[in-house]
C-alpha cells in the first residue's frame, strides 16, 4: 500500500493507493482534526501544519505503507526537524544553567532595581533562541516580567516591528461563519497580549514598571475596543472574552497569558486564539496551572503553540499516541505521564517556588473536618436521596446528578437556591468553624487571613460575622470593577487595619495580596500568610491561583492553607466505608488532579537530565 504527499497552498493532500481497511481509516483520519476524505478522487486532505507532516510519517510507519513525499514537502520537512533539533538542544543548554547555580547568566534590558530573579534571566535567554515557549511557572515566580522583558529582546533583534495600519475589509467571524465583522482599521506588526480580563490592567502597569512600555489595553464597549484595536502601539492587551476586537489583526508575536483558558479546543477564544496565531512567528504560552483537567487538557494549548509538532496535530491523534498505551506492568496512566512529559520538555520551563528559591519557607496545608449540624445532616440526606424536597420554605429539584451535586455542596455550606432560584439559609457548621478561628483565643485571631468562598450567600454570611466581632475586612466580589478592584487591593496590602479578605475563589487571580512591605500601628510587619478555603471549586487550576495570591517570589513567612471540610456521614457506601460528603470528594478530585501535574513536571525535567547524565 502506499501514501503520496504533496503540499498544495496551505493543504496537505495524500492520495490513497490500494484498499485499507476501516481500523486504517480511522488512523488516517486521526491526521488532523479537520481530515477530509475526497472519495472520487481517492485522496485524503489535511491542514497543513508540522504536526501534520510528522503525524502522517507515524500513521504510515503504523499501517506499514509506503509515504512518498513530494520535492516541497521534504524540504519543509528537513526544517521541522531542524526547528526540533534546535529547541531540543536549547533546552539541554537550560537545563544545565538551571542546575548549576555558579554560570552566570548573560544581562539583558530591564528595570535594574530590583535586577531580575536568576529563573527569570535564564527565561528570557531561552526565548530569545527558540518561536515557541512554555512557561509553566507557579504563580508568584514573575511571568509578567518575564513577558515584558522578552517583548524588548524580540524588538532588539527584529522578530517585532514597529506596527502600521491596514485597512481590514468587512471578514466573517472566525467562530461563526454567518457573521460579518465590519470593516475597520487594523494593525500589523507588534506584540499582543491575551489573558483574563482581571488582569489585562496588570499586564500595562508591568510593562510600563520593567520595560517603560505604554500598552494599550483593549477595553470598553464592543465600538471602542474596535477603535482601539486599530491604533499603532507597540503592545496591544486584549482579554480573552475581547479577542473578536483584535480579529483580522496581524502580530508578529503573541504572549498568551493563563494558558489553561485555550485549552478546550471547541471553545471561541481557542478558535479565535488559533485565528491571530497564523501570522505570528513568535508565540509564548505561560501558565502556572497548565494541566486544568488532567493530561488531555494540554493538546489545544502545544497545538495553539507548535500546531502539533510536541503533542501531535489532532486530539484524535493525542489520544491514540499518549492516551492508549498498552502492555507491560505499568499502568496506562503513568505511562501516559511519561510519555507526555518527555514530549513536551523540548519547549517547556516546569518550575516551582521550591526549586527557584530553594531556602523559601514551604505551604503547610491543613485539613479541618467539620461535623454538619442537625439540620444540614437531615437537607443534605434528603437531597441525596430523593429527587424534589422541601428545605424550609422552598422546594428544591434535582432530578439531573449535576444539579444534585451542585445543591449538596451548597447544603454544607449552610444554604441552597430553592427551585425560583430564592436562597434559603439555615445553620452552617463552617461558619462557626470560621468563627471560632478568627475570634477570641482563636489560633489565627492575630493573623491577617485570606477566606476563598464559591458562593455569593457565603460571602454576606461571613461578612455579618465579621460585622458582629467588629473585625475590619474588604470583600472581593465578581461585580467589581478593575479600577475598584485595584483600590481594595492597595488597601489590603498597605493598611494593617483590615485583619480578614473575603472573596469569591474564581477571583483569586492576577492579585498580590501577600501585603509584603505593610507595617502595623507598632512598627511591627502585618504580612498575610494565611488562607481559609472556606469552599472549594471543582477547577484545579481556580485553586492554585487562589492559593498563589500569599506565596509570591518575596514572601517570607512559611503559608498556611487551612481547609474546611465536612465530616463523613452516619452511614457506609457500597463498599462498607463511611459515606463521604461532597466537599470532601471534589478537595480529593482536586488532589490528585494536583499530585498529576507535579508529577508531569518531574518527568519532564528528569528527562531532560536523564540526556545530560544528570540524575
Amino acid at each position: 500500500m502506499k501514501l503520496t504527499a504533496r503540499l498544495v497552498g496551505r493543504a496537505l493532500q495524500v492520495t490513497q493507493d490500494g484498499a485499507f481497511d476501516r481500523d486504517a481509516t480511522a488512523v488516517l483520519r486521526s491526521v488532523h482534526q479537520r481530515a477530509e476524505w475526497h472519495g472520487d478522487r481517492l485522496y485524503w486532505e489535511y491542514p497543513y501544519s508540522p504536526g501534520s507532516v510528522s503525524a502522517l510519517r507515524e500513521v504510515a510507519e503504523s499501517l506499514q505503507a509506503t509515504l512518498v513525499f513530494d520535492a516541497l514537502l521534504i524540504a519543509q520537512e528537513k526544517l521541522i526537524d531542524l526547528e526540533n533539533e534546535k529547541e531540543a538542544a536549547v533546552r539541554r543548554m537550560i537545563q544545565t544553567y538551571m542546575d548549576d547555580p555558579k554560570l552566570a547568566v548573560r544581562e539583558h534590558t530591564t528595570q535594574p532595581v530590583p535586577p531580575p530573579w536568576r529563573h527569570q534571566a535564564i527565561a528570557f535567554q531561552w526565548c530569545m533562541r527558540v518561536r515557541c515557549w512554555y512557561g509553566a511557572l507557579k504563580p508568584g515566580l514573575g511571568k509578567t516580567r518575564i513577558g515584558s522583558d522578552v517583548i524588548r529582546g524580540w524588538v532588539e533583534l527584529g522578530h517585532v516591528t514597529e506596527p502600521t495600519h491596514i485597512e481590514i475589509p468587512s471578514l466573517q467571524s472566525v467562530v461563526d461563519h454567518r457573521k460579518m465583522l465590519p470593516a475597520r482599521w487594523g494593525v500589523s506588526g507588534g506584540v499582543l497580549i491575551t489573558c483574563p480580563r482581571v488582569v489585562v490592567g496588570e499586564w500595562v502597569d508591568q510593562l510600563r514598571k520593567w520595560q517603560n512600555v505604554e500598552a494599550l489595553p483593549i477595553v470598553g464597549d464592543a465600538t471602542k475596543k474596535r477603535y482601539r484595536s486599530g491604533l499603532r502601539r507597540w503592545v496591544h492587551v486584549c482579554g480573552y472574552d475581547s479577542l473578536e476586537s483584535v480579529e483580522g489583526n496581524e502580530y508578529d508575536a503573541i504572549i498568551a497569558d493563563e494558558a489553561h483558558y485555550i485549552a478546550n479546543d471547541e471553545s471561541n477564544r481557542f478558535q479565535r486564539m488559533m485565528g491571530l496565531r497564523r501570522n505570528a512567528k513568535h508565540v509564548i504560552a505561560l501558565s502556572g496551572t497548565p494541566i486544568s483537567n488532567m493530561l488531555s487538557s494540554l493538546w489545544a494549548q502545544y497545538y495553539w503553540l507548535d500546531y502539533g509538532r510536541t503533542l501531535g496535530p489532532s486530539f484524535e491523534n493525542f489520544k491514540e499516541k499518549y492516551l492508549t498505551h498498552q502492555g507491560g506492568t505499568e499502568s496506562v496512566e503513568l505511562m501516559s505521564e511519561r510519555a507526555v512529559s518527555k514530549a513536551i520538555s523540548r519547549v517547556t520551563m516546569f518550575l516551582t517556588m521550591t526549586e527557584a528559591f530553594p531556602d523559601k519557607p514551604q505551604k503547610i496545608h491543613q485539613v479541618v473536618r467539620v461535623p454538619l449540624t442537625a439540620e444540614q445532616a437531615r437537607y443534605y440526606e434528603q437531597v441525596r436521596k430523593q429527587q424534589s424536597t422541601d428545605v424550609l420554605t422552598g422546594k428544591v429539584t434535582t432530578s439531573e446528578a449535576i444539579v444534585r451535586l451542585g445543591k449538596l455542596l451548597q447544603i454544607v455550606q449552610g444554604f441552597v437556591y430553592d427551585d425560583e432560584k430564592v436562597t434559603q439559609e439555615f445553620s452552617s457548621a463552617k461558619l462557626k468553624a470560621l468563627e471560632d478561628m478568627l475570634t477570641g483565643k482563636g489560633d489565627i485571631a492575630d493573623r491577617r487571613v485570606l477566606v476563598w468562598c464559591f458562593f455569593d450567600p457565603e460571602l454576606d454570611k461571613i461578612e455579618g460575622m465579621l460585622k458582629r466581632h467588629g473585625i475590619k475586612y474588604k470583600i472581593l466580589r465578581a461585580d467589581m470593577t478593575d479600577a475598584h478592584r485595584e483600590v481594595m487591593k492597595h488597601e489590603w496590602n498597605n493598611d494593617a487595619s483590615f485583619r480578614v479578605l473575603v472573596g469569591k475563589i474564581n477571583m483569586g487571580i492576577g492579585l498580590n495580596l501577600h501585603a509584603p512591605t505593610c507595617i502595623d500601628d507598632k512598627g511591627q510587619p502585618a504580612k498575610c500568610f494565611t488562607t481559609v478555603f472556606f469552599t472549594l471549586t471543582w477547577r484545579v487550576t481556580v485553586l492554585e491561583q487562589a492559593m498563589d495570591r500569599i506565596y509570591r517570589g518575596d514572601q517570607t513567612e512559611s503559608c498556611l492553607y487551612r481547609y474546611l471540610l465536612s465530616d463523613d456521614l452516619d452511614q457506609a457506601d457500597e463498599n462498607g466505608d463511611a459515606l463521604k460528603t461532597i466537599d470532601v470528594r471534589v478537595y480529593e478530585s482536586l488532589q490528585a488532579k494536583l499530585d498529576q501535574s507535579v508529577s508531569v513536571a518531574e518527568g519532564s525535567i528528569d528527562f531532560v537530565r536523564s540526556l545530560l547524565g544528570v540524575s
